[in-house]
């Protein structure tokens, strides 16, 4: 099993690798066990958005409808993200650079990858897969306010040049846009792309340390993103999220 997977993920790395801008984006020929495997996930997944994800959230997902019997296409979604706001996606071979990963932003343009999760990583991928990519960051894209944020993030990872800078980049980014939270309601709903796509993230909100949304502690705080984060930051509400987001970016 383990060769198997490795082995139809490296293909599709290649792909991926060999893909050039201007060309169409690699289809995937997904088998009848990864479209299982997609359509349990994303079933599990729905049904606790509709109770911890927040309402930009819910409201994408209206528009940005993923497939629930078979794992989508990137060309598929990418077209309904490029009529919503703009954004379009590019393959991926895995993890991208920090830099080029948050500079595509300011281009609209989003590396995602198109292999799936193993089989025994059902509800927590520690790696970036196909369902982190369409079910949480795709949904995302499809909402102005936070595809707008994405653009500010690229902008900023384009004007920075100091290691030091980039790695605060990258934890704000990590906290707001990937495990982000914002209170609804005197609860908490996920807003991050991260917890949106994993069901134990999703499942253990409550339980997990929550913290004031501050970039000041944000850019100090230290995290595994391979395992669930026992501490997260809360935004009294999306709007206060992005008010501080920019704020940051506005002094990097």
């Amino acid at each position: 099993m383990t060769d198997a997977y490795e082995r139809q993920k490296a293909r599709r790395q290649q792909m991926a690798r060999e893909w050039q801008p201007g060309e169409p984006l690699p289809a995937i020929a997904y088998s009848e066990e990864e479209d299982a495997l997609w359509e349990a996930v994303t079933g599990k997944l729905s049904s606790l958005h509709e109770e911890v994800a927040c309402a930009h959230y819910r409201r994408a997902a209206e528009s940005v409808v993923l497939e629930r019997h078979r794992v989508p296409q990137l060309a598929e979604v990418s077209s309904v993200l490029s009529e919503l706001t703009g954004f379009h996606l590019r393959p991926a071979e895995g993890t991208v650079p920090a830099q080029r990963f948050l500079g595509t932003f300011a281009e609209s343009g989003f590396h995602a990858t198109q292999y799936l999760r193993r089989p025994e990583s059902l509800y927590h991928s520690p790696e970036p897969d196909v369902i982190h990519e369409l079910v949480g960051h795709a949904v995302m894209l499809g909402d102005p306010v936070f595809a707008d944020l994405y653009r500010r993030f690229g902008q900023a990872a384009r004007r920075v040049s100091s290691p030091g800078a980039l790695r605060n980049l990258s934890q704000v980014f990590w906290f707001s846009l990937e495990t982000g939270v914002v209170y609804e309601g005197g609860r908490p709903k996920a807003c991050g792309a991260a917890l949106l796509s994993s069901v134990a993230e999703m499942e253990s909100l409550e339980q997990v340390e929550l913290r004031v949304f501050d970039t000041a502690d944000i850019v100090s705080q230290d995290f595994d993103d391979t395992a669930c984060m026992p501490v997260l930051f809360a935004a009294e509400s999306v709007d206060h999220l992005v008010a501080e987001v920019q704020r940051f970016l506005t002094r990097l």
